[in-house]
């Protein structure tokens, strides 16, 4: 069984703004949550907070196993177990995506590319790639593989746009960590519907345990791109 969950989160709440100044706490706070350090399955598990402005709530969504510890998300980020945090069988979902069909998308991935190292016997070194056309790009690519396409414009340009970008560094295991985390949201048309549904609980590109990969979707008429 897959789960999917959301989680709003006001931000304003002391505990929230702690956890929030830093990735390493959000990821140790998930993964606390669907107790997936414990369990081995941390692959298994995506999430993303969509932060919003002028005080709004944040949203918090996670696809995981199971469902989540809603004590954990009340205790180290102060919300209410009942009223904010809500979770659904995936299932019905992802069996309901037909070819053909277009959706609204949301996602926050970290685009790298490899760079070749000296050496026929040393594997590559990713880099992120930090033009936004090479960005977007790199999930055009993407999507191919996942069984979907972007839908194109009157422009003849494809429908998506960049909401979002910042790079992250953090220290882990002795050596410095630099994630380019960038956000897009746009139209999708589904072309292989099995193959969609496995990236939408296997997550897109690297970086999933903070918060990259998770692809989500929407009706077209939803134009608030809250996810289902």
């Amino acid at each position: 069984m897959t789960v999917f969950s959301r989680i709003l989160i006001d931000s304003r709440d002391r505990r929230a703004m702690y956890v929030f100044g830093s990735l390493e706490r959000l990821h140790a706070v998930v993964a606390r949550a669907t107790n997936s350090d414990a369990s081995g399955d941390q692959h298994r598990v995506l999430w993303r907070l969509d932060k919003a402005s002028h005080g709004a709530m944040q949203r918090l969504y996670i696809v995981s196993p199971s469902e989540p510890d809603r004590s954990v998300f009340e205790e180290e980020l102060g919300v209410n177990a009942d009223r904010d945090c809500s979770s659904c069988d995936y299932g019905p979902f992802l069996e309901h995506l037909e070819s053909g069909q277009e959706w609204a998308f949301r996602v926050t991935v970290n685009p790298t590319h490899s760079v070749p190292s000296e050496g026929f016997a040393s594997r590559g070194r990713r880099q992120p790639i930090v033009r936004r056309d090479e960005q977007a790009e790199w999930l055009f690519r993407k999507f191919r593989k996942i069984g979907c396409h972007m839908t194109i414009n009157r422009l003849d340009q494809p429908e998506v746009a960049i909401r979002g970008t910042q790079q992250i560094s953090f220290r882990k295991r002795g050596t410095t960590v630099v994630l380019t985390q960038v956000t897009f949201e746009g139209i999708l048309s589904v072309d292989d519907p099995n193959t969609l549904r496995q990236a939408l609980v296997d997550g897109i590109g690297s970086a999933k345990a903070y918060g990259c990969g998770l692809l989500t979707l929407a009706p077209l008429q939803v134009r608030s791109m809250d996810a289902i």
